[in-house]
């Protein structure tokens, strides 16, 4: 099978700030995290059920000492997505993706071409 995994997309919940004439004016109006307990995450969930193949990507980040043993950090995730699952311009940057063991990625970059979406991801950790 192709795409044997099954994954959700999330994008944060964001805080409009204040329109005012003044520029500068405003509140935050980045992400924020939810007290909500029925949405713990402040996400909304845009996508579910979507077929996708979850690769390893070309290597992460060593530490600062960069000594031969030290375990790569940060590693990256490539994950396929057949193009007839999504509309263009679904995605974008730092949505949150859920697989089906329930890991999450943070999207660094998404493409999509006539085959399908390749998505560069970080996975999450708590």
């Amino acid at each position: 099978m192709l795409y044997p995994r099954r994954i959700e997309i999330h994008r944060l919940k964001t805080v409009a700030g204040a329109s005012d004439d003044v520029i500068g004016l405003t509140g935050y109006s980045g992400a924020e995290a939810s007290t909500s307990a029925s949405d713990p995450n402040g996400e909304t969930v845009l996508f579910t059920n979507i077929p996708a193949n979850i690769q390893s990507g070309p290597g992460g980040r060593k530490r600062d000492s960069s000594l031969p043993q030290d375990a790569v950090t940060n590693p990256s995730w490539i994950i396929y997505i057949p193009i007839t699952a999504l509309p263009a311009g679904a995605i974008r940057d730092r949505d949150i993706i859920v697989d089906d063991r329930q890991y999450r990625y943070e999207v660094g970059q998404d493409y999509c071409n006539i085959l399908g979406w390749k998505i560069t991801c970080l996975r999450l950790e708590a």
